[in-house]
């Protein structure tokens, strides 16, 4: 007999609590890896997928991309998982060629559902690298006890 994968749920349906979504891999494991993994951080951004964002007007076109594509609800929560490269402004993406070599700068920002605003704005503000490049992952917030 042939396994078979379980169909997605309908576009119609409920998606699980997020709450419910935190408790199962991968956001069990996941985790800020810093300045680890340099050629994870390098080979993601070859895929040029990644929305580039800069930190222009006291990170206010950050706060605006979260608010557009993780669909923050009235409680502040954010509803939708995100990744995008946050740049210094002025610096235009992830690097630039330099007299001598590469000048890297940067951080891979991942924020899970359930994660409040103010929350993953305050981290986002204190990972921003100006020299070299880095990864931090902000997760959901708790499910309430």
């Amino acid at each position: 007999m042939e396994h078979m994968a379980p169909m997605p749920a309908s576009p119609d349906s409920e998606p699980p609590e997020n709450e419910e979504i935190q408790q199962r891999w991968p956001f069990t494991t996941a985790r800020s890896t810093g300045t680890e993994h340099q050629d994870l951080l390098a080979a993601l951004l070859t895929a040029d997928t990644l929305d580039e964002i800069s930190n222009a007007d006291d990170y206010d076109a950050v706060a605006r991309y979260i608010r557009s594509q993780g669909r923050v609800d009235v409680t502040g929560k954010i509803i939708c998982g995100l990744a995008f490269w946050l740049y210094p402004t002025g610096l235009y993406g992830p690097y630039h060629e330099v007299q001598g070599g590469i000048h890297k700068y940067g951080t891979l920002i991942t924020v899970e559902p359930g994660a409040l605003l103010d929350d993953a704005m305050a981290r986002i503000k204190s990972a921003l690298r100006q020299d070299g490049i880095a990864h931090e992952h902000v997760g959901g917030s708790p499910p309430p006890q």
